[in-house]
């Protein structure tokens, strides 16, 4: 999507810092028994759609067309509370994923470069993923349709609509660059010219077997390190009373009461704790003052050195509207790391660009949300790495299934899942992998 939005979208998380919240690394409950994402979410299923439409733009515009009216079909069915699809805002000049409908047989975009934009009038996008959550799953198969009312126009909506087919939001200043974000064709003033996307579910997924972090590999060196980004919260300077701040120092005061105990660290606070026979975990928390977000650009060294040292990587801040490029950006090791994404629509949003970043899932797992994201790492994060700390520690070993089961009954919803993890090897009774 044309331009870097230099703002935050409104998902902050609950109040951090409070004494009365459940400490998650003190949690000893019982254990309980990738060509595509290898997705797993215990309440939903993942899926491939080629979507369908009808659009209008200038010349200039028209190769952005696409992707664009995807991203407004991205919000309604956000907005049903079921239905999650990748975001596209990126992927409008892949020449692979967009075709045109001209004179009547499908030309790639790079078939048709030369082909004037008054004949590029309906278009599709091929092998989209996207999350059905719930409900929505129930019947789904090979086929099944599903609608999206989109703008013709989708790059001259504020011109023609203004605010009478966008919802109202305190942090988000309604422009033609977020206006996708806040497209609600349902309000009553709405009236511009929109056509339904035809959404199809072109592609079933097999069903999971039971799958595991790869344990043998996070403790090959005898040592398992995390990191928690908890980015800046509020707006303007950053006080200490912000989420970024108060929850950093609540994980600190939880780890410590789990057994960990603060040790030097080159950036951040280190929380160390050893687990026996030489093994020990590292946790370091990098706060708001430390790295503010996925626009904090002045701090970006700290982002890479997380990247760069660890084996876990969390993250907990605001997400541009999945605008930035700093997941794009960093150099990743070619070592296995597992990522816990906890900005918003982490899933739709930047799932993509880490996995180019790992050269694919051989070495990466991501946990990520495909919703708004109102829980903080202390409510999302924490439990996931607890579980797998106490993997590690103790003979009994939680799959990926009881961790999302674990982050579900933390935040509440089953928003969390984990992709990457069809083709793990590691299993309690020995590799499965030739």
């Amino acid at each position: 999507m044309a331009g870097v939005l230099a703002l935050s979208a409104a998902c902050a998380p609950a109040e951090q810092g409070t004494s009365s919240r459940a400490n998650a690394f003190l949690d000893e409950s019982a254990e309980d028994g990738k060509a595509d994402t290898g997705y797993l979410n215990p309440d939903g299923i993942e899926v491939e759609v080629d979507l369908e439409a009808d659009v209008a733009a200038s010349t200039f515009g028209i190769a952005d067309a696409p992707a664009s009216s995807a991203q407004y079909a991205l919000t309604y069915l956000r907005n049903t509370s079921k239905f999650y699809l990748e975001s596209l805002a990126e992927d409008a000049s892949q020449a692979s994923r967009v075709e045109w409908l001209i004179d009547g047989a499908w030309k790639t975009a790079s078939e048709s470069t030369s082909t004037p934009a008054a004949k590029k009038t309906h278009f599709r996008l091929r092998a989209v993923n996207a999350v059905l959550l719930n409900s929505a799953k129930a019947g789904v198969k090979t086929g099944s349709v599903f609608t999206a009312p989109v703008p013709l126009r989708p790059l001259e909506t504020m011109s023609l609509a203004r605010d009478t087919c966008a919802e109202e939001d305190d942090h988000i200043g309604l422009g033609q660059s977020v206006y996708w974000y806040l497209w609600n064709p349902k309000k009553p003033t709405c009236t511009i010219p929109k056509v339904d996307m035809k959404i199809t579910v072109s592609r079933m997924f097999a069903a999971m077997p039971t799958v595991y972090p790869e344990y043998d590999r996070l403790m090959a060196d005898k040592k398992l390190t995390a990191v928690v980004l908890f980015g800046q919260i509020g707006d303007g300077a950053i006080v200490d009373s912000d989420p970024g701040i108060a929850g950093a120092r609540t994980m600190e005061q939880n780890l410590t009461a789990a057994g960990f105990t603060k040790t030097t660290a080159s950036v951040g606070t280190r929380m160390e704790k050893a687990i026996g026979n030489g093994n020990v975990i590292q946790v370091d928390l990098y706060d708001a003052r430390v790295f503010a977000g996925l626009d904090d650009s002045a701090h970006f060294a700290n982002f890479q050195q997380a990247l760069s040292e660890h084996e876990i990587v969390a993250y907990d801040g605001h997400s541009m509207l999945g605008a930035s490029d700093f997941w794009s950006k960093p150099t990743y090791p070619k070592s296995y790391q597992i990522f816990l994404y906890g900005g918003c629509l982490g899933y739709e949003y930047y799932v993509r660009p880490i996995l180019e970043g790992k050269d694919g899932w051989g070495n990466l797992d991501v946990m990520s949300s495909v919703i708004e994201v109102s829980a903080d790492a202390n409510e999302f994060a924490a439990p996931a790495m607890n579980k797998i700390f106490r993997s590690v520690t103790s003979g009994a070993k939680s799959s990926w299934r009881s961790l999302l089961t674990t982050v579900r009954s933390s935040v509440g919803d089953s928003t969390f899942g984990v992709s990457g993890v069809r083709d793990n090897c590691w299993t309690p009774a020995g590799g499965r992998c030739k």
